[in-house]
């Protein structure tokens, strides 16, 4: 376990955690930050009640952090639904195409083994309307894999930002911790210089 002297709004307090010390600092002076902002928008206010609020503003942070969160988390979930019917589409495609070759593979051998010129014509232009219908299933399938290449980027960047969202979450956590921890201090140092000023 860590241990780091840190300052908050002037005061020494003592954290204990199992984070690196540097985290721990990063902590205390978020919440320094917080304190420190709030008692320069309102010289009046105790150091408790600073804390107070620095512990509601932490605290708002962390909810609008989770609320993103699950907002992206939803986002996710919908690219990943949309991608599998991109694929469903892409494997149907694959499918009608091998067999659109096969078939004109298949008119081809019967077309060489014919010898007949009046046939011939017609052969060819089923060929050709073949060939046209493999053009066009390549060409869908193509497009349907452009775009599923779109939603796995736009979903893999989703994800990193849920990701990213989690660990904002786990830090404000911590904040709001550190600041509860600050507060719990705060008030045992007022009770003792008072009950020090009581004798």
């Amino acid at each position: 376990m860590n241990v780091v002297t840190v300052f908050i709004n002037g005061i020494e307090y003592n954290l204990k955690g199992d984070e690196q010390e540097e985290y721990l600092h990063k902590v205390a002076s978020y919440v320094d930050k917080k304190v420190k902002s709030i008692i320069k928008n309102n010289s009046k206010l105790s150091t408790a009640s600073a804390a107070v609020l620095s512990a509601l503003n932490v605290a708002d942070d962390m909810l609008k952090a989770k609320e993103k969160e699950e907002q992206l988390s939803g986002r996710v979930d919908e690219l990943e639904k949309v991608g599998k019917v991109y694929e469903d589409q892409i494997n149907s495609l694959r499918k009608q195409l091998k067999y659109t070759e096969e078939l004109n593979a298949e008119f081809k051998v019967k077309l060489k083994n014919s010898n007949s010129d009046g046939p011939l014509k017609e052969k060819d232009e089923k060929i050709k309307k073949l060939e046209e219908e493999i053009k066009i299933i390549k060409e869908t399938a193509q497009k349907y894999m452009s775009e599923n290449t779109k939603i796995a980027a736009q979903n893999k960047e989703l994800k990193f930002q849920v990701q990213s969202g989690k660990y904002k979450i786990i830090d404000l956590q911590h904040k709001l911790e550190e600041n509860q921890i600050s507060l719990a201090k705060e008030r045992k140092n007022r009770n003792a210089l008072l009950n020090d000023g009581v004798k």
